[in-house]
């Protein structure tokens, strides 16, 4: 459950993280945080690319963040835009990825500038996402190496 000082900490990355955003095409910056399980908190932004196709979003970049840091397991995912905007698809199913490490079923919060916001779960948003059968012993494996 993500409590009060979890939303101020959350609210505050992403707000920095926007700021950071390479948008020089669309002019639209996206900041972007997740918590992980250990409390910790990693930002990203959107980075924009001349190539189409080879820019990145803030979410990815931030589960990206705390991944390259050892943190792979995550209990909230914030967004930071101008008004309210939740995750697309990609980013989502990206995460539902990590979610199936601990069976966690992420909230997805996507706060807007003037500080209002609003939340959902992982599942509300991508209700049919793909899991895996397959690979999710070899995920939790290696989720739980240290490298």
């Amino acid at each position: 459950m993500i409590i009060e000082q979890d939303l101020i900490r959350l609210s505050s990355e992403a707000r920095l993280f926007k700021g950071r955003a390479f948008s020089f095409r669309s002019k639209h910056s996206i900041g972007a945080a997740v918590l992980t399980a250990s409390d910790d908190i990693f930002g990203g932004c959107n980075i924009e690319s001349i190539i189409s196709g080879l820019g990145s979003c803030a979410e990815q970049n931030a589960i990206n963040h705390a991944v390259i840091h050892g943190q792979n397991c995550f209990r909230a995912l914030a967004t930071f835009d101008k008004k309210q905007n939740f995750p697309c698809g990609v980013c989502l199913q990206y995460l539902l990825q990590f979610s199936q490490i601990d069976n966690t079923d992420i909230e997805i919060i996507a706060f807007d500038e003037a500080g209002t916001y609003t939340k959902k779960t992982l599942s509300e948003l991508l209700p049919m996402g793909y899991r895996t059968e397959h690979n999710l012993a070899a995920l939790k494996e290696y989720s739980g190496q240290k490298r």
